[in-house]
């Protein structure tokens, strides 16, 4: 099965963000601004060698939205 563009953005950036918030737990309050932005950067890039943008967050509820559901699809893929 062939991903969208708009999921595979997604994918990327549920990756990173995962990953960044894993870290919180492990680091003080004051290195949060900078693992967000090294988050953001990270999946930027990987985003452009893609041939992708980073994708419009400007509605974060239906952002959010999206990204459970494929969070939700990716926990399914993950159970073959």
């Amino acid at each position: 099965m062939n991903l969208t563009n708009r999921e595979k953005q997604l994918v990327t950036l549920a990756y990173y963000q995962g990953s960044c918030d894993n870290e919180k737990t492990k680091n003080p309050k004051e290195m949060f601004p900078m693992l967000d932005r090294a988050a953001v950067e990270s999946a930027t890039k990987l985003l452009e060698e893609l041939g992708l943008e980073y994708p419009n967050t400007d509605d974060l509820y239906k952002f959010y939205d999206e990204m459970e559901e494929i969070t939700l699809y990716l926990c399914k893929e993950g159970q073959r």
